[in-house]
């Protein structure tokens, strides 16, 4: 990534401050991949990742992005967790909303992922289309809401089911 130096040096890491869910098309279509899902586990080195995030804004920055939104909650739960034992999600969301309260935490799109995550399964992911009918039961893909990308594609595949 340009202008952008990764030192990395061999920690011990633990599974699973995030886990991203990665799904893919062919091409720009909203037609499934043969391979379509994934996930990936990040560890708790991804905190440098959101740290990486939020420094990329030069100078003082007149907006709190999605981004540096998540990581002060990160920041706050962990600091709860450190002094309290326990934290409270719904009230440091609701307390530290910054006027938004219909926020996906932390989406990114796949140019800021990628170079982090590149690797055969992000090309080629080991969940095919016909298992989702093995993930999504009992009519589920009919209580979907077909306004965001992912729901509607599922939604508008009922060959998926059959």
């Amino acid at each position: 990534m340009p202008g952008v130096k990764i030192n990395l040096i061999p920690v011990s890491q633990q599974p699973c401050l995030l886990l991203q869910p990665v799904w893919k098309t062919t091409g720009k279509s909203s037609k499934l991949s043969d391979n379509c899902l994934d996930v990936f586990v990040w560890s708790d080195a991804a905190f440098a990742w959101f740290i990486a995030q939020v420094s990329k804004s030069e100078g003082i920055t007149q907006k709190i992005t999605r981004q540096t939104r998540t990581s002060i909650w990160l920041y706050k739960m962990l600091l709860d967790i450190v002094t309290q034992g326990r934290f409270d999600h719904a009230d440091i969301i609701d307390k530290l909303s910054y006027n938004t309260k219909n926020d996906k935490a932390f989406a990114s799109a796949g140019n800021v992922t990628n170079p982090y995550m590149a690797c055969d399964n992000l090309t080629t992911p080991r969940i095919s289309k016909d298992e989702i009918k093995h993930i999504i039961l009992g009519g589920g893909q009919n209580l979907l809401s077909p306004e965001r990308r992912f729901d509607a594609i599922i939604f508008n595949s009922p060959e998926l089911f059959l």
